[in-house]
Order: structure tokens, then C-alpha cells, then sequence
């Protein structure tokens, strides 16, 4: 079974606004009834792309991800642009 990252995010989100405690790769897994090896490669670019942080118990959501939910942007419709000074 896939996990859309999306889905990943949205879950991990919630379950750290309600514990206020990173949220390790179990949780999600056991929450979405999936293996953590599925879950592996959305962790990997939430992480690459600023939206997770990853701690020694688990992710926590970064500021970016809480706006992009708020914002009820699907990770799928989002575009990303990195803005260098020259």
C-alpha cells in the first residue's frame, strides 16, 4: 500500500499538535496501517524540502508545513521556489 506524503504530513502534524511531542515514524505507520518502510521516502523529502525536522524522538512539523496545511494546499499542487540574490 502507497501513503500519499501529503497524507504523511497531515498525520504528522496532528499528532504533534495534540502531544506536543515529536512524532516518530511508528506512530504514522501504526496509524495508517502501513509498514515504516513505506513510509521512508515521503519522511526523506518532507525532511529535504524544510517541512519536517527530524530530532532524536521523532519529526516535528517546522512553521512552513503548518502554514502550508493552513493554507489547505495539497503537497501535490504546491511549487517551491528557492529565491538567490545575485
Amino acid at each position: 500500500m502507497s501513503l500519499s506524503t501529503h497524507t504523511v504530513l497531515v498525520e504528522i502534524v496532528d499528532q504533534y499538535e495534540e502531544s506536543e511531542e515529536p512524532v516518530t515514524a511508528r506512530a504514522v505507520a501504526e496509524s495508517q496501517d502501513v509498514s515504516r518502510e513505506v513510509l521512508t521516502q515521503s519522511l526523506e523529502s518532507l525532511c529535504e524540502f524544510e517541512l519536517l525536522k527530524p530530532t532524536e524522538r521523532g519529526y516535528r512539523p517546522t512553521v512552513t508545513a503548518k502554514e502550508l496545511l493552513a493554507l489547505d494546499i495539497e503537497l501535490d499542487d504546491a511549487v517551491v521556489l528557492d529565491l538567490v540574490e545575485e
